[in-house]
């Protein structure tokens, strides 16, 4: 009987986890939520059948391990280092219809063209020839775009976080869009997002309203 309550409680701590930090699909999860997944699992797997492991006991690691995870999440959602660390970024594969060899060479990407050209080919698009951009996403995805000139926008800043790596990719820095942010009389706060895209900023507010370059 004890096995049974030890396993449901479990499972109903995994589960209010998983919906309250809002990762209930396998595609919402990154790299933290799925080891930290497992080890939850370990942890309810090995303790359900040890009847020297008090209940209170169990459902208290239970708890730790949650909190841990969310910690996790937290750092790599808001310091870029453990980001790029544990979810990685976005790694262009084709630039103005020219492959970018020191990307899909290097071995800690481990870009595998042949699957790469299985992907293009399930998206409709039949040849390289085609491809003017592509890039592997951190999630393993991958976005091509056939019309010459055109680019995937970059988030150069989110809720109060300057992104470094992406103002980087336009060859510009932290005081280039603060000054920005001077001209169109906003101040940080009142700014959710902002998105640089065919040389134009979009401003998203904290109301919901948009305001272009």
């Amino acid at each position: 009987m004890m096995v049974l309550v030890k396993f449901l409680l479990g499972f109903l701590i995994v589960i209010l986890h998983l919906n309250f930090s809002g990762k209930t699909q396998l595609n919402q999860m990154s790299p933290v939520d799925f080891i930290g997944n497992f080890v939850l699992g370990g942890i309810i797997g090995g303790v359900i059948y040890n009847q020297d492991i008090p209940l209170h006991q169990y459902v208290i690691v239970l708890l730790i391990g949650v909190c841990l995870i969310s910690l996790f999440n937290w750092i790599c959602k808001h310091v870029w280092f453990f980001r790029s660390f544990a979810i990685g970024e976005a790694i262009p594969i084709i630039m103005d219809g020219e492959f970018v060899m020191k990307n899909i060479l290097h071995k800690k990407n481990k870009i595998d063209i042949l699957n790469i050209a299985s992907i293009l080919h399930s998206q409709g698009i039949t040849s390289f020839q085609e491809v003017s951009f592509a890039q592997v996403e951190p999630s393993g995805s991958l976005t091509a775009i056939t019309e010459k000139g055109k680019y995937p926008s970059l988030i150069l800043f989110k809720n109060g976080e300057f992104r470094v790596p992406d103002l980087k990719k336009i060859d510009k820095d932290v005081d280039w869009l603060k000054q920005q942010l001077h001209q169109h009389n906003l101040a940080e706060d009142e700014v959710y997002l902002i998105e640089y895209w065919e040389g134009k900023l979009n401003y998203v507010l904290q109301t919901g309203e948009m305001k272009k370059s």
